[in-house]
């Protein structure tokens, strides 16, 4: 999941870790090759107000709501010159918790860490690790979102299931009109049907309804009028 973004993932360790120390983001130059960004169940309610949300089958078969940063050839569109991101556009929080990320080895789970970031590299920053033996704050609390922010994004698995399962999700293809350019996403891009949601029956509208999903289905409808 983003891998892309990491230039030298390795898994946290107190000992071998212990110098690295963390700086504020200056810029999001991290993010410049990444078009699509997984999002937590919660972030879509925020997210749809500014950025459009589909739903992405990843290569093990798995569907998850993303965010659209841009197209297959473009890379992220919401990008200034300076690698500031667009005012008033959504920052998924998946990207926000680099260069932290959560692995595993289909048994196990693990914080992983791009050892070799520029966020690492600045002047200023605050230790992640003290005495090779616990975190700081400043680590515990990086720590604690990336752990929060998978944990959601795993869940919304089960939402994109219930969606598949009662037949709702078609595959579609997304395009993004920027600066007289063209942008198009069409690889494993799926947004839900409205006509196959309108024609439900009411035990399966009952299913979405009870289980609180029924405005994060409208949420991204809405999402797809937005512009970039």
């Amino acid at each position: 999941m983003l891998a892309n973004i990491f230039k030298n993932p390795e898994i946290l360790d107190k000992k071998v870790h212990k110098d690295l120390k963390l700086s504020p983001y200056a810029n999001y130059e991290f993010t410049k090759d990444v078009y699509l960004s997984p999002i937590g169940l919660e972030e879509i309610l925020v997210a749809m107000k500014s950025v459009i949300i589909v739903f992405v089958k990843d290569e093990s078969g798995d569907i998850y709501p993303s965010v659209v940063l841009g197209g297959e050839e473009g890379g992220n569109l919401l990008l200034s010159k300076e690698n500031t991101w667009k005012e008033n556009k959504y920052i998924p929080a998946a990207l926000r918790c680099y260069p932290f990320g959560l692995g595993s080895d289909g048994k196990n789970s693990f914080i992983t860490v791009d050892a070799k970031a520029e966020l690492f590299e600045q002047e200023g920053g605050n230790l992640i690790i003290k005495d090779e033996e616990s975190l700081t704050d400043a680590g515990e609390n990086a720590i604690n979102f990336v752990t929060t922010v998978y944990n959601n994004i795993h869940t919304t698995k089960e939402f994109s299931k219930l969606l598949n399962s009662l037949g709702i999700l078609k595959q579609a293809e997304i395009s993004i009109k920027m600066n007289k350019e063209e942008y198009t996403l069409k690889s494993g891009i799926y947004i839900v049907d409205e006509n196959a949601l309108n024609k439900l029956e009411s035990r399966k509208i009952k299913k979405l309804a009870t289980g609180g999903f029924m405005k994060f289905v409208y949420a991204h409808l809405l999402s797809l009028n937005n512009t970039y």
